[in-house]
């Protein structure tokens, strides 16, 4: 007798599905008899119910922020109008295998456990996996327990049609047709929105060959023992050796200088002249006492013949001449130092004639220094931060801003033994370097970039020397 009604016999009245591997639970699927009932007008209203689902679900794609979110949404949102039961996001990446990214109610994913091992060996097995795919689920994994018995894979493309991911729908009965049609639309909707939320470099995920995670971390290991020479880098100026330095020889104020800077000069050339009015009346006051005094011992000597006292204050005006005429050379001898004169030939070196000008100088305070052009050194000031062990004629190698593609070469010949104040008020360790034989002289005023050499060190200590400190001074270690 035939009924009305199909039954599904096959079909447990209730089955949980089992977990595979412990780690990504599957939800609790509930499969009941069905019941269906023929009704004429079913399928058409169906048909209506997914189209208004799908305009929906691609309206709700357009609002997501990035692929990870669409990717999400893919395996959880769209399970009504897809028809499956689990879905599994699955992201290619550059070496051309797919990872587990995103599974139906599960906030995130351990790609080590075990189903997400065994569906990634599944997808691996995939001869075609550009292309959609129906297969037996279960029989592909290999595990009696696994609980749904077809699968389909569908594969997300991007514009060059290569697989950047793909979608493995699970459930209990096969994919129809009409099933296979609304997933192929939905994979369209998903890869175009991933395409334009993505670039095109990030669309596979990164992934390092198995031999270079295990290789990198012993290569640098390897690296990190090897001897470097620990070098520091530190700012130079090309000055010259043992110069003339030209003081002021008294206090005053420079009035003028007769020579521009960086100019030959010959000795006894006069070089500037300071302000030698206060010199020039304290030598006429002191010529008027020697006058005064030169009239008075006259008298003295005039009146000695016939005057007791006269006599008697005759040595007295003798002493007075002598203390005035000494007085009187002593401000002679200063108005010629307002005149100052090269102790010997070379190349005069200052800043310039508007910086000294009117300038109040003191006594000993340097104004100029006369220099060999022939025989220069390197000024170098290296950093309180940046001090390493140097020895004596260790090597330094220059770089002149002027020529830095052709570093020079020199030999450190003196080190300060305190940190000094440099010229933008940092402390810094003043280092001298001598230029080697075969290297030309450079002009004086250049300057560079120069690169002292230590003692040989690991090369992980060389990289995190830097760290190594600013732990050791946070930690006061």
């Amino acid at each position: 007798m035939n009924s009305p009604y199909r039954v599904h016999p096959a079909l447990p009245t209730s089955t949980a599905a089992p977990t595979v591997g412990n780690t990504i639970p599957f939800p609790a699927v509930t499969l009941k008899r069905s019941v269906e009932r023929p009704s004429p007008a079913s399928p058409k209203n169906d048909g209506g119910n997914k189209l208004q689902k799908l305009v929906k679900l691609e309206g709700d794609i357009r609002k997501l922020p990035d692929m990870m979110a669409l990717a999400y949404h893919a395996v959880n949102d769209a399970r009504d109008l897809g028809g499956f039961t689990q879905a599994y996001f699955f992201r290619a990446n550059y070496r051309g295998h797919f990872d587990l990214a995103a599974a139906t109610g599960v906030a995130s994913v351990d790609t080590r456990a075990t189903l997400a091992l065994l569906l990634k060996r599944v997808v691996s097995r995939l001869a075609e996996p550009e292309k959609p795919l129906a297969f037996a689920l279960r029989q592909a994994t290999h595990a009696e327990s696994f609980p749904f018995e077809h699968g389909y894979w569908v594969p997300l493309l991007d514009r060059k049609h290569k697989p950047f991911g793909g979608l493995l729908l699970a459930r209990a009965v096969a994919f129809e047709d009409t099933d296979r049609a609304i997933v192929s639309r939905l994979s369209e909707a998903y890869s175009h929105a991933m395409q334009a939320l993505t670039p095109p470099s990030l669309l596979r995920s990164l992934s390092l060959p198995r031999w270079a995670l295990y290789g990198g971390p012993l290569a640098a290991l390897m690296l990190g023992v090897i001897p470097v020479p620990l070098t520091a880098l530190a700012p130079f100026e090309v000055v010259a050796f043992e110069p003339s330095i030209i003081t002021a020889p008294i206090d005053g104020t420079i009035a003028s200088i007769q020579v521009q800077p960086n100019i030959a000069v010959a000795a006894d050339m006069v070089l500037f002249r300071l302000d030698a009015t206060t010199q020039q009346a304290e030598a006429a006051i002191t010529a008027q006492k020697v006058a005064v005094a030169e009239s008075r011992l006259i008298t003295a000597r005039n009146g000695a013949f016939t005057d007791k006292d006269m006599k008697r204050s005759l040595a007295v005006a003798e002493k007075e001449l002598q203390l005035a005429k000494a007085e009187h050379d002593y401000r002679l001898s200063l108005l010629q130092k307002t005149e100052v004169k090269a102790q010997k030939s070379g190349l005069l070196v200052y800043s310039s004639k508007s910086d000294w000008i009117g300038k109040p100088v003191r006594v000993g305070e340097k104004v100029m220094e006369i220099a060999n052009p022939n025989r220069v050194q390197y000024k170098i000031d290296l950093a309180v931060h940046d001090a390493i062990a140097l020895q004596d004629n260790a090597r330094v190698r220059l770089f002149l801003d002027s020529d830095p593609l052709s570093p020079k070469s020199a030999q450190i010949s003196e080190m300060s033994y305190h940190a000094i104040e440099g010229r933008d008020g940092a402390m810094t360790y003043l280092i001298k370097a001598l230029p080697a034989a075969d290297d030309e002289p450079q002009r004086i005023g250049l300057r560079g970039t120069a690169q002292v050499s230590g003692d040989y060190v690991p090369l992980g200590f060389y990289v995190l020397r830097r760290p190594i400190a600013a732990l050791r001074q946070y930690f006061g270690i």
